[in-house]
């Protein structure tokens, strides 16, 4: 049964449970992101992206499987909004500012 205090006070959105199953990341390798990931502010939400690097060597083994697992968090409900994995461009793309390009203009 899941408790919201497992996942250090944050609670998935239904959206987030869906994309949970989908991905095959269970609530306890969550907490592992939100703990031991970089986290990154932006547009109202917080992005913790787990990197190799921050894997602790003793548990490499066992959670190497999670690297590039980005998980995103509302900045004032504490909700898990969506979790996803992109191993090669994760922290480089939440960075990056969004491409405006597909905008209409207006003059």
């Amino acid at each position: 049964m899941f408790l919201p205090t497992d996942l250090q006070g944050y609670v998935p959105s239904d959206h987030a449970e869906k994309r949970m199953a989908q991905r095959n990341v269970s609530f306890e390798d969550i907490d592992f992101v939100l703990e031991f990931g970089r986290k990154l502010h932006k547009a109202g939400a917080v992005f913790i992206f787990l990197r190799k690097c921050d894997i602790p060597r003793k548990e490499r083994q066992v959670y190497e499987r999670l690297e590039g697992t980005m998980v995103v968090v509302s900045r004032e409900t504490n909700t898990i909004l969506t979790v996803y994995r992109n191993r090669q461009k994760g922290l480089r793309r939440a960075r990056r500012k969004s491409d405006r390009s597909h905008y209409p203009r207006y003059h």
